[in-house]
């Protein structure tokens, strides 16, 4: 092979370690705040939540459908995602939601160990209106934080373990890097 394809190969790595060390969402609201719904913008008319997570224990949710979407017949999904103090985001579920009167469903959902915020949302489908779909936010998630979290270097929450705090563990943006630059030397040798 001629150095083009290796300065091609090269590139190519160097590329792809850039997208997997920058952060996957640079406007993200800062660590340890909630991101909340406005509840106007949507299809109910109350929403309450826990409010910070801890491990090992119940995210719960109520929600109460609002005057239009109650009388047309809206229905929706709440997905969950769980991400944790590693940087690893769980694939998204569909949450049990159960209900008495059809208006007001609640949901809980158990946070595992180490968890760093438990993600949201909603999914719209509005019967009487051709089963059309809406999701609630319209992109992205709403956030709701634990009481341990870890965020670009730096141990939030008010509740973490003492020897969390001290650096014990190696974060993910640093495995990653070290991954990376593995894989370019490996990369390079064998040419």
């Amino acid at each position: 092979m001629g150095n083009g394809t290796l300065t091609k190969r090269i590139i190519l790595c160097v590329a792809m370690c850039i997208v997997l060390v920058t952060p996957a969402n640079a406007g993200e609201t800062k660590a340890g705040e909630n991101i909340e719904p406005v509840i106007e913008d949507t299809i109910f008319s109350e929403i309450t939540h826990t409010e910070v997570t801890t491990d090992l224990e119940d995210w719960e949710i109520s929600m109460t459908l609002n005057d239009d979407a109650y009388a047309n017949n809206t229905s929706f999904i709440l997905m969950t995602q769980i991400c944790n103090n590693e940087g690893v985001c769980f694939a998204p579920e569909e949450a049990v939601v159960s209900t008495l009167d059809n208006r007001t469903f609640t949901s809980a959902v158990t946070t595992p160990e180490d968890h760093s915020y438990v993600n949201w949302r909603v999914k719209a489908t509005y019967v009487d209106e051709n089963e059309s779909t809406e999701m609630f936010p319209s992109s992205g998630f709403y956030k709701t934080w634990s009481d341990c979290w870890f965020k670009n270097g730096e141990w939030g929450g008010g509740n973490c373990p003492d020897d969390a705090e001290d650096g014990d563990s190696l974060p993910a943006i640093g495995f990653v890097a070290a991954t990376s630059i593995a894989l370019i030397a490996a990369i390079i040798r064998r040419e």
